[in-house]
Order: structure tokens, then sequence, then C-alpha cells
């Protein structure tokens, strides 16, 4: 019998903690998480727009350089799935606008996969947390349910 794993979404703002390294708040429980997904604890999953966005910020944002960008990312598509944000959640993410449409679409595009946890340090977006929607934690607290 297939065991059935919690899928886990985990917002560019996680994969960035990864990749920029300790400077970011989060880094260690971000990593944390990523090593669990690694070790098969759940399913993990990032949309394509934040590698995208990860790339821009870990190489292009002032004082940020990741040289390795590259070969950290290939090694994390290893173990974390890939998902397109579609043109639904695009449409969703329009229709309900917050002030931060890159959210936004995360978040319509987390909604619309029925993701049983949200991974996210952004604090605007732990506030959409919605009583039949997917359980959204912060790294921390993601290492704190595993625990």
């Amino acid at each position: 019998m297939a065991e059935n794993k919690q899928r886990v979404f985990f917002d560019t703002n996680v994969l960035v903690d990864v990749l920029v390294g300790e400077i970011r708040p989060s880094h260690n429980a971000s990593l944390q998480m990523f090593q669990a997904a690694r070790a098969g604890l759940f399913e993990a999953f990032i949309t394509t727009q934040s590698i995208i966005d990860a790339e821009f910020i870990s190489n292009r944002s002032p004082g940020s350089k990741n040289p390795n960008f590259h070969n950290k990312m290939l090694y994390i598509m290893s173990f974390v799935n890939i998902t397109q944000i579609d043109g639904m959640s695009i449409r969703k993410a329009l229709k309900n606008p917050t002030g931060d449409f890159e959210d936004d679409a995360q978040f319509a595009q987390a909604d619309s996969e029925d993701f049983d946890i949200v991974v996210t340090s952004d604090r605007r977006f732990l506030a959409r947390q919605s009583a039949d929607g997917p359980q959204i934690l912060t790294p921390e607290g993601l290492i704190e349910k595993m625990s």
C-alpha cells in the first residue's frame, strides 16, 4: 500500500532563505525543511516562478552574489517537485489583489493544487490562513510540526 505523504508548497522566500544563506532570519529552519524533503518526509513543491525570482534575488540584488546558484538549484530540483503557475491562478490573483502580485499568484497556485501545507516566512502571506485552505506555516512552524 502506497504511503500518502503530505504535500508541502514552499513559497519563494523559503527557497531564497536556503540559497542566500545565514543572512536570512529563517535560513536554518528553511534548510532543515529542505533536508526533510530530501529525506522523503513529505513531498515538497516550488514554482518555476520561485526559481526565477530566487535567481534574481540571489545573484542580482545589491550586495548579493551566489555563483553556485545553478548547481544548487539542480541539486534542489533532484528532490523538490516543480509546478507552474497556470492561467487560472493568474486570473484568481488578478481578481483578488492584496498589493503583492507575486504572493497573490503563488497563493492562488498553492490553493489550486490542494497542498496540505504552505510554508512562507512572509508575514502577509501567513495572514491568508482560512478554514478551508491549506495550513500556512513559517519554516520554524513546519519544523516544530515535524518534531
